[in-house]
């Protein structure tokens, strides 16, 4: 398993049996304003010299790689004010985080009302010590892994042929997404583009990359590309 990210007991990881990517990270280090610069009566404001770091990022949940998206939000909304060390490729970054907000936007629902789609914006700010501090949870880690219904589902044998006529791709060949969206609608990720992913399945209009052993994922059969 690849590991890109960790907080708390919430893993940002790519593996034959996870897919969950951190994107648009950002963060920055600022000085703190000195509205009080004198010295003669009193201490100057700025007594620490930098602003609390406040970092931010995003991540997409995708029900077609078998994660249940509405209780995800669920279990973040559980963990907004909570604390802990931020991990990045192994190693830590900045100081201890605080959880201040997490934004769900780009929602998409099927007929019944189920979230298939949904992307999440959180905000991080660097923990102030003198705050209260906040208990430990045991909320279980942020996964996208197949869901028995989806295993199964891949499992069906396919009639449709499985060489892609446009291109001659064929089941077994690596290659690169070239669109810009899986054929379930959620946008495809720069860093997915960028790997070459095995075809597991050509059925008509879609096709299903990485599997097995990697993203599992469908999309639109005229949108890879060799390389």
């Amino acid at each position: 398993m690849s590991t890109m990210a960790k907080w708390r007991n919430k893993t940002w990881a790519v593996s034959p049996q996870e897919v969950l990517a951190l994107e648009n990270l950002a963060f920055a280090y600022e000085q703190q304003a000195d509205n009080n610069s004198s010295t003669e009566s009193q201490a100057p404001t700025n007594q620490r010299g930098t602003q609390l770091v406040q970092m931010t990022f995003k991540t997409v949940l995708h029900s077609g790689a078998g994660v249940d998206v509405r209780r995800e939000i669920d279990a973040w909304k559980g963990m907004v004010t909570l604390t802990g060390p931020f991990y990045l490729n192994g190693r830590q970054l900045g100081p201890k985080f605080q959880l201040r907000k997490v934004a769900v936007s780009d929602v998409k629902l099927d007929n019944s009302g189920r979230m298939l789609l949904a992307t999440l914006a959180f905000t991080f700010k660097e923990y102030d010590k003198d705050t209260t501090s906040v208990p430990e949870t045991t909320t279980s880690a942020l996964k996208v892994a197949a869901t028995p219904a989806v295993k199964a589902e891949i499992a069906k044998p396919v009639t449709a042929v499985q060489t892609a006529p446009a291109t001659g791709i064929k089941v077994g060949d690596y290659v690169y997404p070239t669109g810009t969206k899986y054929y379930t609608g959620q946008k495809i990720p720069d860093w997915v583009k960028k790997q070459k992913h095995r075809v597991g399945q050509i059925n008509g209009a879609k096709t299903l990359i990485g599997y097995p052993g990697g993203i599992t994922s469908w999309v639109y059969t005229n949108e890879i590309s060799l390389g």
